[in-house]
């Protein structure tokens, strides 16, 4: 089968299991941060800060694996700095992750990358850390893009620090032509791929607005705290960052001519990751951080949008509460809640994505991987899902290439509807 019509087979598939139907087969999409650099002989540190030589791994591993996309997801999360850029839009969309090198030129207090703070064959690290104090609250609801940019950014960037002086205008011109080189990477790479069959699906960005407060401003006990503490102010700050996030997912998302023009396709998969889901009882959730969230998921909805969430960590408490958003416009990454629970609960409301654990993808056998994948697929496929292989987190970096490829026939045996 050639390249053309390779893709167009894969982007079929993929769109028909985002509108909520079943295609020939389950989909297998596949993300990582560093695995790629590994197969192809680089370490950590050249496929973060080298953009040829993590081109040429992705597009080795493109070429060794059937997947139907894969995509080197090479940064940390950045929401704040699309949020704090969100009046430049073609800044903003490109602002979305903290790459290794924006955190050389910004030299940010959230991460730490291989070959400088860590081992140069170590993931990269997001550290939380407290940015707002808690009588600050009152500045970020009145003004919450003008209080980010003037008060925020400063503490989070060493490099602009000094607002105003010939360093602070330096960083951010640099800052501003690294995510051009990232921009034309990440172009460049999406044609590379489109050459030997792989789709790219657009994306946009959004957040959980009290995921954003404990991410960058608060950080994550802190957060929890505030929430018997100061409860209305954190009330009010979740509804005062609401439309800077919905804001967000509008702008970033490419026109439907373009979407139609360079991708073939008009869909769009607004992505965010959730984090303090995991650390709230449902009582708690269900006050702080559901109403904002399931606001977001109506609003990307009718956007004409799917959101693409990350559920990170354990969700099983809050899975009914899916039921109240948008039926078949939330594409669901369960990391840890077993899927079978998901679709009990849930049926086809919410579109199911899982797969395989890295500590199966790294400690497994072949044999355990199809017998794992056979389980899964017999027990979920029914209605529509995507595999994701590395659930927890895209592919680790020490996933065994013989467990990935045994993930991917498994699917082409299994997988068939």
């Amino acid at each position: 089968m050639g390249a053309e019509e390779l893709m167009k087979e894969r982007l079929e598939r993929i769109e028909t299991v985002l509108k909520g139907k079943e295609p020939d087969r389950v989909p297998v999409t596949g993300a990582t941060t560093v695995w790629h650099g590994r197969y192809a002989g680089y370490t950590a540190k050249e496929v973060l800060f080298d953009y040829e030589k993590s081109k040429d791994a992705a597009l080795k591993v493109a070429r060794d694996f059937d997947f139907d996309t894969f995509t080197p997801i090479i940064g940390l999360e950045g929401m704040i700095y699309t949020v704090a850029f969100l009046n430049q839009p073609e800044i903003s969309s490109a602002a979305r992750f903290i790459l290794g090198p924006t955190h050389l030129v910004l030299q940010d207090v959230y991460s730490r990358w291989p070959g400088y703070e860590l081992d140069e064959n170590a993931h990269p690290q997001f550290i939380g850390k407290e940015i707002m104090k808690v009588e600050e609250y009152d500045q970020l609801i009145e003004n919450p893009l003008e209080f980010i940019n003037k008060v925020v950014m400063p503490r989070i960037n060493k490099k602009l620090a000094d607002v105003g002086s010939a360093e602070y205008n330096a960083a951010l011109t640099k800052y501003g032509l690294e995510l051009a080189r990232f921009g034309a990477f990440m172009a460049e790479l999406s044609m590379e791929m489109a050459k030997i069959g792989y789709p790219t699906i657009p994306m946009s960005w959004a957040y959980a607005p009290l995921d954003l407060i404990g991410d960058f401003l608060r950080d994550i006990k802190n957060v929890v705290l505030d929430l018997f503490r100061v409860p209305e102010k954190v009330k009010d700050a979740v509804e005062a960052v609401k439309p800077l996030i919905i804001k967000a997912a509008e702008i970033s998302a490419p026109p439907v001519e373009v979407r139609k023009q360079l991708f073939g396709t008009d869909v769009v998969e607004c992505f965010y990751p959730l984090h303090l889901n995991e650390y709230l009882n449902p009582k708690l959730y269900s006050e702080f951080y559901w109403p904002s969230l399931n606001d977001i998921f109506h609003k990307v909805a009718e956007m004409g949008q799917v959101n693409f969430v990350l559920f990170e960590g354990k969700h099983d408490a809050h899975l009914e509460t899916l039921l109240e958003a948008p039926k078949k416009k939330v594409v669901g990454v369960f990391e840890k809640t077993d899927p079978r629970k998901v679709r009990e609960v849930l049926g086809d409301h919410v579109i199911l994505v899982s797969g395989p654990p890295n500590s199966l993808l790294i400690g497994g056998t072949p044999q355990k991987v199809e017998e794992y994948m056979k389980s899964l697929l017999e027990d979920c496929k029914e209605g529509g899902m995507m595999i994701w292989p590395g659930v927890d987190g895209g592919i680790s970096r020490d996933a065994k290439p013989e467990n990935v490829k045994a993930m991917v026939d498994a699917v082409k045996k299994y997988g068939k509807y």
